[in-house]
């Protein structure tokens, strides 16, 4: 391996590891409030899978998208960014119906840029537009299907801004979960900030999962290991996501991290694995 590879790997591996050690100090206080800022996490979260991303550039264009609404309520600002016909096309975002399990969609940067997303990233883009412009929101994690909260009632973003009250929200459930199908206690409580993150980064590790994307499994299960409650599973999976891109070091760390809490009954397993990563360091 050439000198210049080598210090381009190098810088790349510090790039990684600063959007680690971001993002786990946002969540590192563990009452899940993130302080309010749900975009700064999404935009890390998007910089883990693609070390480019520019998180001061990718805040200032949210900046920049709520400054050019005149919204002053939640109901006008749905109908400013998800309004469609007869409104600003350049303020428009829609579901993105066809490819809906397209891992951009899950990506805030990405949503910027396409016009297009799932539900929980369409709610996160109006949360963070409406805190600029000081219209309270949050995030409603109904079960199959994301939701904004809101003075004004429950928002759809991803079906083009519609106001929901709490019948419409179980029509909504039913046509999700079947006819009869009713709403679970506390569906439509307030998600904490942390909590809405940590649903994009599971919506990602299934994306990943499935698609064979190896790499974005390593990145995702990585941060969901930054999050004070992980337990022996989460740096297991993040072990093994690091092992299958060749990530050695990172693997036999996180490895080391599990064994800390991991069944006794099986720690001996774990080690050996630990020892057989750093074996391929030397």
């Amino acid at each position: 391996m050439g000198t210049a590879l080598r210090l381009v790997l190098a810088y790349a591996g510090q790039v990684e590891q600063h959007t680690r050690n971001r993002f786990a100090a946002l969540v590192a206080p563990g009452d899940g409030s993130l302080d309010g800022h749900i975009d700064e996490g999404a935009f890390l979260i998007a910089a883990a899978l693609d070390p480019a991303v520019d998180l001061d550039v990718e805040l200032q264009r949210l900046d920049e998208l709520a400054a050019s609404s005149q919204a002053e309520t939640a109901a006008q600002l749905a109908i400013t960014l998800f309004g469609g016909a007869g409104h600003d096309p350049t303020l428009h975002f829609a579901g993105n119906q066809n490819r809906y399990y397209d891992a951009s969609n899950s990506l805030l940067n990405q949503v910027l840029d396409r016009r297009v997303g799932i539900p929980i990233t369409l709610s996160v883009l109006l949360i963070e537009t409406g805190r600029r412009r000081g219209i309270s929101l949050h995030g409603v994690g109904m079960p199959g299907h994301f939701l904004v909260g809101s003075a004004d009632g429950y928002i759809d973003a991803f079906h083009g801004g519609l106001l929901l009250d709490g019948r419409g929200c179980q029509q909504l459930f039913e046509r999700l979960a079947g006819p009869g199908a009713r709403l679970p206690a506390g569906a439509l409580q307030c998600t904490p900030p942390a909590q809405i993150l940590k649903r994009m980064l599971f919506n990602l590790s299934a994306i990943g999962a499935n698609q064979q994307q190896r790499r974005t499994l390593r990145a995702v299960r990585s941060l969901l290991a930054a999050y004070p409650d992980a337990d022996h599973r989460d740096h297991v999976q993040h072990a093994y996501a690091a092992a299958e891109v060749g990530q050695f070091g990172e693997a036999a760390d996180a490895g080391e991290r599990a064994l800390v809490s991991i069944p006794v009954q099986v720690r001996d397993k774990l080690q050996a694995q630990i020892d057989g990563w750093r074996a391929r360091l030397n």
